[in-house]
């Protein structure tokens, strides 16, 4: 071979290689994520080890990941900025993000911006349509149409996220009262005594410590929920969506409790309408309150404060009038895939290895929450309590899915169970209503008749 002959055959060789290469880098696709759990302890790192995974599977898919807290969009926090960015997205048909953040909140936001209860159908992937993904997903959740129904009548993806309604309580605000918390089965005659005592405690030392510490996030409804549906004997027509008089003696019951609780005031801080999350958390963990009525995910929260404080909070079951009639609280999807998606497969991917029994596993031990996955174990909350026999969090997780696990949980916001389809009073309109009831601002008789004034004028 000639030098000439060999340069040439070099130069064929290059040729070959450059044009063959084009295509590989052509395939490279862009899957854009929005994210979630920015900040929240292990259920942060839960995503960045589901990100690592999902990139070493795919080394094809170029993962552009934003986290939900971080989208610049219009609303007034980062559940309605991802409501807007949605429905700008479906409004131009420019589908900016393949896969979205989407639970049961900011579904409704979208529902509530477009009019439309069942947008989900037109415009996200119906999971159940994409082969085995329901056989990941435990069985009371693809059985009972209420969880699809949430999501507008569809699978929008993996129901990762699961919490029920607790009341927290400061340890040693209570041991400072001299008060012994119930952390299970309390009635509501034991929460009266409790705000006798706080209230006599701060006269005595001038002191103004809460019976709950409030922000501006309130889910006093959570609390309200619980005691009227605890006062029947059966669970499924507590929450059965009809109105009745049995149902409407109860609600003007659960008010009247409310109001007897204001006798005994500092029930809430003062400054609960301006108080952010951070500084709430914050305060909360100094002893600025002995009560917080708020969802087992605090345990999250509590702890990416990275103050060893954490550690005197605990949760205790919310008080009742009869029995617990099922825990208030939610099973949602987290995420979920654009129909016209660009990158559709790589986003069914993603969503899919979230599905896994490891995720459940994860879930379970990283946040003390339950989880609507199935797990390789009947139930991973026993996992938690192998590795962990003296975890307070993770055996108040077994205790209340142990106890009520066969019952409804179910999270309202609005009194449907009350009133039903008819229901006159937004989720909130509620609590702040609840708010001013306990701090003795309105009378418990002035809102009832109210309500059922504007009920009975539909």
């Amino acid at each position: 071979m000639s030098i000439k002959q060999y340069f040439q055959l070099i130069l064929v060789l290059l040729t070959f290689c450059t044009f063959t290469s084009v295509p590989a880098w052509s395939e490279t696709k862009q899957l854009n994520w929005i994210g979630h759990w920015k900040g929240e302890d292990k259920r942060e790192d839960l995503v960045n080890e589901v990100k690592k995974e999902f990139e070493f599977l795919h080394p094809e898919v170029q993962l552009n990941f934003l986290y939900n807290r971080e989208i610049d969009a219009q609303g007034d926090n980062y559940k309605w900025k991802n409501a807007y960015t949605i429905v700008e997205m479906i409004q131009t048909g420019n589908i900016k993000w393949d896969v979205i953040f989407l639970d049961v909140f900011v579904y409704d936001h979208v529902a509530e911006l477009l009019n439309d209860p069942f947008w989900g159908s037109k415009h996200l992937v119906n999971f159940s349509n994409v082969p085995g993904f329901l056989q990941t997903q435990k069985d009371f959740l693809v059985e009972d149409p209420f969880y699809r129904n949430k999501m507008g009548g569809i699978f929008t993806g993996p129901f990762i996220e699961g919490f029920f309604y607790c009341f927290w309580y400061n340890i040693d605000v209570a041991e400072k009262v001299g008060i012994n918390i119930l952390e299970r089965k309390m009635k509501i005659d034991d929460l009266l005594i409790f705000a006798k005592q706080l209230s006599e405690y701060n006269q005595k030392n001038n002191t103004s410590i809460p019976l709950i510490r409030m922000s501006t996030w309130n889910r006093l409804d959570s609390l309200f929920e619980h005691l009227f549906k605890s006062q029947f004997d059966d669970p499924k027509f507590a929450i059965d969506q009809s109105f009745n008089t049995r149902k409407e003696k109860a609600f003007r019951d659960t008010l009247l409790f409310f109001e007897q609780l204001s006798q005994f005031q500092p029930i809430l801080n003062n400054d609960r309408k301006t108080l952010g999350w951070a500084e709430w958390k914050q305060g909360f963990l100094e002893n600025k309150g002995l009560f917080a009525a708020g969802g087992t995910f605090f345990y999250s929260h509590f702890k990416a404060t990275g103050s060893e404080n954490y550690n005197k909070v605990r949760p205790a079951e919310y008080p009742v009038v009869k029995k617990t009639n099922g825990l208030v609280g939610i099973y949602t999807p987290v995420f979920a895939v654009m129909k016209n998606s660009p990158n559709k497969k790589a986003a069914l991917d993603l969503l899919l290895l979230w599905s896994e029994p490891k995720i459940a596993e994860k879930w379970v031990t990283y946040t003390r929450n339950p989880t609507g996955i199935k797990g390789s174990m009947n139930d991973p909350a026993l996992r938690t309590l192998m590795e962990l026999k003296e975890d307070i969090y993770g055996k108040f997780l077994e205790d209340m899915m142990e106890q009520y696990s066969e019952l409804p949980m179910r999270h309202f916001q609005q009194p449907l169970y009350v009133f039903g389809k008819k229901n006159p009073v937004s989720s909130s309109e509620f609590r702040e209503n609840l708010a001013l009831i306990l701090e003795g601002k309105k009378t418990a008789e002035e809102y009832y008749n109210d309500i059922m004034m504007r009920y009975r004028q539909q």
